[in-house]
């Protein structure tokens, strides 16, 4: 009594797609893909996401016979959005100075000696 040969996981299953090319392939892409998200996290010195969306469709006639398609998306990690800081100005416009922080001024004062003061407020 012979038993035909069952697939037992996923990976046996992908490795049946592209006359057992498509497996080989998603492989090496999942090893850049991991090259890349490392290099990423070590750059930015960040925790970096990456994503690996897989696609399994299967046709099923009434026979018994099954159709599949396989298609898979990789995400790379995004590079951080560049940051900056600035106030408004009474005009609209920008400032790099903060307006609701007093300045201090240093002054020379006797005997060679500086001194740090606030303006004082009209």
């Amino acid at each position: 009594m012979s038993r035909d040969p069952e697939i037992r996981g996923i990976d046996a299953m992908l490795s049946l797609a592209d006359g057992g090319q498509y497996l080989p392939v998603l492989t090496q892409e999942m090893r850049e893909l991991i090259e890349e998200t490392t290099s990423h996290a070590q750059a930015y010195r960040v925790k970096a996401k990456c994503k690996l969306a897989l696609t399994v469709t299967m046709t099923i006639d009434p026979f018994g016979q099954i159709d599949m398609e396989v298609e898979h998306k990789l995400t790379e990690p995004k590079a951080p959005k560049a940051k900056a800081l600035a106030w408004s100005t009474e005009g609209g416009g920008l400032t790099v100075a903060n307006p609701n922080q007093r300045t201090m001024e240093i002054r020379d004062v006797a005997g060679g000696r500086r001194e740090l003061r606030s303006p004082t407020l009209d």
